[in-house]
């Protein structure tokens, strides 16, 4: 659940030290199956800037205002009404601090009209930040898109960016749910120590978000959240029935949580079903000897395992197939591997200061955020990577790094892959 224009100077260097700052990504200036009322639209990165309002000019049009949008995207449309299904809206504002930014927020353009045959200029800005680029003339029918953060942009079919309708949501889980799960039990902690609370920890192996009211832990509680909440593509989160009390124990405050009714798990043997509706679609099942308390275990390879909210690098990820008439065990055993959301080959472990540039090739069906990191793990460099581009991409570790030890970073969602490499003289 997420590339366009020339960028001015002054933008480009702002990126230099500001590269959490809100930027356009996205325009949709001449539809074509549809009224430019009712497709027209512009889209803005939010990522992890923060402020109290957000400020966007048409060329000399006034000045938009806006209440920051807690969302990693921002679109403008005209009619804010239709807005897609995966933002929170106001329901953002009463919901506890468990829930994360939604994936996209909206407004409206109000009376604003995008030019279909010339050029347009737009600026957004917030606080310090700031981000201004020329928008090149339309094609009818198609949007574009910004190329990463660089000043190049692209135009692309609309069929391959515009979001689906909750009814094409709902259907493709359908789909998704008829055989393989993309929502599996990673994690159980059914006899933690005192004063620990029992916790499980879910996670999304998809490039979609999920609705977390159509979850729910079968014949235990209620729906894992409500309506419009989601958890988003890659993401990991921990379901207990007192997360105040988890959340003091574990100590890791950026760890999503979120409370359901589930009962007491038995220490000695017991099961865990997990549905989508009324449909099973994974099940786990421990018994006395298999792990001894209070070690919690990963249903997946069967081991030892304690990573609330993390899945270990180099660990397989797996699709689990669960059989509607089969039992626990059955289930436990249908496994099938399921694709890494990025693959990656890196031109060499090793740069040197006056050698040749750095190089990653991407391979993804979805933006890879790709960055570099210092010794300290600290982000000193990061651009966007377009879905499935699959080109080898300069990455300045001279400039930016240096001597010693460091790492490339490549993250789908809540997914991350970092990778060791060394800056020589």
């Amino acid at each position: 659940m997420n590339n366009y224009g020339v960028v001015p100077a002054v933008s480009l260097a702002l990126f230099s030290w500001a590269l959490s700052c809100p930027v356009f990504t996205e325009f949709y200036p001449d539809p074509k199956e549809v009224s430019d009322q009712e497709g027209e639209y512009v889209e803005i990165r939010m990522d992890d800037f923060r402020a109290e309002s957000l400020y966007v000019q048409f060329e000399s049009k006034t000045v938009m205002a806006f209440a920051w949008p807690e969302a990693e995207r921002f679109v403008l449309v005209h009619d804010s009404a239709k807005c897609v299904a995966d933002s929170l809206g106001e329901a953002s504002q009463v919901l506890s601090q468990e829930t994360p930014r939604a994936s996209v927020a909206c407004s409206s353009l109000g009376k604003i009209s995008l030019p279909n045959s010339r050029e347009s200029v737009w600026k957004v800005w917030a606080g310090t930040c700031m981000d201004s680029v020329t928008v090149p003339r339309p094609k009818p029918g198609k949007v574009i898109q910004r190329v990463g953060l660089t000043d190049k942009w692209e135009f692309v079919d609309v069929s391959k960016v515009v979001p689906e309708s909750p009814d094409a949501a709902d259907s493709l889980l359908k789909g998704v749910m008829a055989g393989m799960s993309p929502l599996r039990v990673t994690e159980v902690h059914h006899c933690p120590e005192e004063p620990m609370p029992e916790w499980v920890e879910l996670y999304n192996a998809s490039g979609i978000s999920l609705p977390l009211d159509a979850f729910r832990f079968c014949d235990r509680g209620g729906a894992l959240g409500k309506e419009g909440d989601s958890i988003q593509p890659y993401q990991a989160l921990l379901v207990s029935k007192d997360t105040s009390s988890l959340r003091a124990a574990l100590n890791i405050p950026d760890i999503r949580m979120i409370q359901v009714s589930l009962g007491f798990l038995n220490n000695t043997e017991g099961m865990l079903r997990l549905c989508f509706r009324d449909s099973v679609i994974d099940s786990v099942y421990w018994s006395k000897g298999m792990f001894a308390c209070p070690f919690g275990f990963n249903p997946l390879s069967m081991r030892r395992e304690f990573t609330p909210g993390y899945l270990p690098h180099g660990s397989q990820v797996y699709a689990r197939n669960v059989s509607q008439t089969g039992g626990a065990n059955q289930a436990a055993t249908s496994l099938v591997a399921a694709k890494a959301p990025v693959v990656y080959k890196l031109s060499s472990r090793v740069a040197s200061k006056k050698g040749s540039p750095l190089r990653v090739r991407v391979e993804s069906e979805h933006n890879v955020v790709l960055s570099l990191l210092d010794s300290a793990g600290r982000c000193v460099w990061k651009s966007v990577v377009s879905a499935m581009s699959n080109e080898w991409v300069k990455v300045p570790a001279q400039e930016y790094l240096g001597i010693g030890a460091a790492f490339v970073s490549l993250s789908v969602g809540e997914y991350e892959n970092v990778v060791g490499i060394l800056v020589r003289p």
